[in-house]
């Protein structure tokens, strides 16, 4: 959200207002709730990164958090996680 409102909108204050709002209401219609989120739009206003903030460091972070919860959830349950595909 903050990507796409600071490159619509431009550095404004009220762009990051709306920015917030619409990643927290997105967060709420997902049900994924994470309130320390919300700051995510006001970091990328404040450092204005181009795209590639995408790949690296969101992106390619949240591939490592996946598996690492995949490869610690297989090795300390007896059941295994994905049950399938």
């Amino acid at each position: 959200m903050g990507l796409t409102f600071l490159t619509l909108c431009g550095p404004h204050w009220w762009a990051i207002a709306l920015a917030v709002g619409t990643a927290i209401a997105v967060m709420m219609g997902t049900r994924t709730v994470h309130p320390p989120a919300g700051s995510n739009p006001v970091i990328v206003f404040l450092t204005k990164p181009d795209w590639h903030f995408l790949l690296y460091p969101t992106c390619a972070g949240a591939l490592l958090l996946i598996i690492v919860a995949l490869v610690y959830n297989n090795v300390t349950r007896a059941t295994k996680y994905p049950k399938y595909w």
